[in-house]
């Protein structure tokens, strides 16, 4: 089966579609998808299983057709490719990454110039060039001795980008008790070393590297985190902060271990950042909270609702066109940085924000439900092949209910899959992911009592047209 590229990137399991022939076949295609020699191409990898190797299959690929490769040293965040990438003036970087994806995956991501996901243009121009098969390639000590490749860690350029943005020295400095779980991902003891030196002090949960990610998901949603909130109450701590298998998306818990979504963070440091006098449009995907509408309405700030991925982001990133944009699943992208998301990033700017407002993770929060409004959020992934999950939600289509959980449906939207409106104050979501085999149910709803009738209302209506 051909390599296919979703929401962000390709992912397949290791060893069925996921082997060194695919991978080199998607390096070669990229080589010809993105013409623009003459500055090396950047090369990272995860902590998944031979994700290193996987890597030097492409580089290999990549010096046999005549380009230069920089690869990491080590295993490194996703974002701290992006950031080499915008340093070195690359053409382009390949990630070998499944991302969040559960252990048995692996993956390519391909980043453009700028440091943010290649869109469906390129995406597709690559699918298009995709050889019969893959070459060898160049081995790597031939590529090291004529110069055609070097390797050299890429945590320096990250670093850089990520201290434009905060106040590192005052962050170090403020006394904070923090506990970081990178959940066994790449981005390790990251934020224990950009704090490390003052009066805060950095716990890290689950640093070292494995392929198996010590038997989790590495996907930083509350059912995945026990760990993290019970370090959190056992240390006192002001904050738990997590990040995904590639260090791009966010989950969080604060001082009194209670959970803080992607959907209030991203409207949260959109409060902050306007109140430290920030202006410019803000946006989120399909599948993202209305606090962030209602923050841009009070603000007079313009608003976009994008598909899910966060390339749709980006590109209004790159035209200048975006403060904030985020993402249901933690992707958050912020004016000023480069424009791709950044799970250690977002860690670092709800610390600033602690910081700056003098209050604890808690309070910032419901002083924002306070101002815009109380609002609850839940997913739900269900096992279900693509092709069955794209056919559930065009019955869905066809058999729209009335009400939902004694909830009126008020319209419908189907931007990207089918959402159900519940007037202004809540809507669920079906959509087949665009990275895993699951049909997602998403619901946000102004209680925890409309929260649960919404969504038993939905997984009984799935229940009949299944049937």
């Amino acid at each position: 089966m051909k390599p296919r590229f979703g929401t962000d990137g390709w992912r397949a399991v290791i060893a069925e579609q996921f082997t060194f022939d695919n991978v080199r076949r998607v390096a070669a295609a990229a080589h010809q998808a993105i013409p623009e020699a003459g500055r090396p191409v950047v090369i990272g990898y995860d902590t998944r299983f031979l994700s290193r190797r996987f890597a030097e299959a492409a580089a290999g690929t990549l010096m046999a057709a005549g380009r230069q490769v920089v690869m990491s040293d080590t295993p490194c965040p996703t974002p701290a490719v992006s950031c080499q990438v915008v340093q070195d003036q690359a053409p382009f970087a390949l990630v070998i990454t499944a991302s969040h994806n559960p252990a048995p995956f692996n993956g390519i991501k391909l980043k453009d110039a700028s440091g943010s996901s290649a869109g469906t243009e390129i995406t597709a121009a690559i699918e298009r060039h995709l050889p019969d098969a893959g070459s060898p390639g160049v081995p790597m000590d031939e590529g090291l001795r004529s110069g055609g490749l070097r390797i050299r860690s890429f945590a320096e350029a990250h670093a850089d980008r990520l201290a434009r943005m905060v106040d590192l020295p005052g962050l170090r400095d403020a006394g904070l008790t923090i506990v970081a779980d990178p959940m066994h991902g790449s981005c390790g003891r990251l934020l224990e070393r950009l704090l490390a030196g003052g009066r805060t002090r950095v716990i890290t949960l689950h640093a070292d590297p494995d392929p198996l990610f010590g038997g989790m998901h590495p996907e930083p949603l509350e059912q995945h985190l026990e760990p993290l909130r019970r370090a959190v109450a056992d240390n006192r701590a002001d904050a738990g902060l997590a990040t995904d298998g590639d260090g791009d998306r966010i989950g969080a818990f604060d001082e009194m271990g209670r959970f803080v979504s992607p959907l209030r963070i991203a409207p949260l440091l959109a409060r902050w950042l306007i109140r430290k006098g920030r202006r410019g449009p803000l946006g989120k995907t399909f599948a993202n909270t209305i606090l962030l509408d209602r923050i841009a309405q009070r603000h007079g700030l313009p608003f976009s609702t994008f598909p899910v991925g966060f390339k749709y982001i980006a590109a209004e990133m790159r035209a200048g066109r975006m403060l904030l944009g985020g993402e249901e699943s933690g992707g958050i992208g912020v004016e000023g940085f480069i424009p791709e998301r950044d799970g250690t990033l977002v860690s670092l700017m709800i610390l600033q924000a602690m910081v700056d407002e003098g209050k604890p993770l808690s309070a910032i929060v419901r002083d924002m439900m306070d101002e815009f409004g109380e609002l609850h959020y839940r997913r739900r992934d269900i096992a279900c092949a693509p092709d069955r999950a794209r056919a559930l939600v065009e019955r869905l289509r066809s058999a729209t209910p009335a009400t939902l959980g004694g909830i009126a449906v008020t319209g419908l939207d189907d931007l990207d899959g089918l959402k159900l409106l519940f007037g202004t104050e809540g809507w669920i979501l079906f959509r087949g992911s665009g990275t895993e085999p699951v049909l997602r149910v998403y619901c946000e709803a102004p209680s925890e009592a409309s929260l649960d009738a919404a969504m038993g209302g939905a997984l009984r209506l799935l229940e009949q047209i299944s049937s």
